[in-house]
């Protein structure tokens, strides 16, 4: 009986996130066709006559340790105007139990190996969507979410898993998904987004 080949772990990078100074953070390095298939655009159909969409995964099904982050890298995302980003991670089963934030970064440009990615934002301002002519300066917004409702508690205890969602407009041909753990035992999770023209 012929053995069954053993599943590959991807392969690790330690890296600094500037918004956790601290914080562990890894990014999961894809083989080079991944990458190229990441960066590569998406073709549209010519006759579009209701807004195209499409699913794509941000970060694949992985486990991540306790008060750890993970990212995965840029992907082109040219073309969209709205992503919808789902957190996906394993049930929580008692209220002391947290699960994951999430956080979306945009760039202009794509990932370069041995230099990484040039212009990387997570902070952003929408001048269409908000202004306060009273207000001379205006602060930027973090794109990021996490697992508590606005009054604090958690959505949901046990289910199947707990899901969230970060709306958010596309505001550059790449995006990446990061999230942290808040929580206190290792958690599986995955990033899946659906897209809108």
């Amino acid at each position: 009986m012929a053995k069954a080949k053993a599943a590959t772990q991807p392969k690790l990078i330690e890296s600094r996130h500037p918004t956790r100074e601290g914080a562990k953070y890894l990014l999961i390095e894809p083989d080079r066709q991944t990458q190229n298939r990441l960066l590569k655009p998406f073709l549209f159909p010519r006759t579009c006559d209701r807004p195209c969409t499409r699913v794509i995964t941000l970060l694949p099904k992985t486990t991540v340790n306790p008060q750890t982050g993970i990212g995965y890298q840029m992907t082109n995302i040219d073309g969209f105007r709205t992503i919808n980003a789902y957190v996906i991670c394993d049930p929580l089963n008692s209220t002391s139990q947290r699960g994951f934030t999430l956080e979306l970064s945009f760039s202009v440009n794509p990932f370069v190996l041995g230099v990484g990615v040039v212009g990387e934002a997570r902070y952003s301002f929408n001048f269409e969507s908000y202004y306060d002519p009273s207000n001379v300066k205006h602060g930027t917004v973090h794109c990021e979410t996490n697992d508590l409702t606005s009054t604090g508690g958690l959505p949901h205890i046990g289910g199947v898993d707990l899901t969230h969602i970060l709306r958010a407009p596309v505001i550059g041909p790449y995006v990446r998904a990061s999230v942290f753990n808040e929580g206190s035992t290792p958690r599986g999770v995955e990033v899946r987004a659906y897209l809108i023209t």
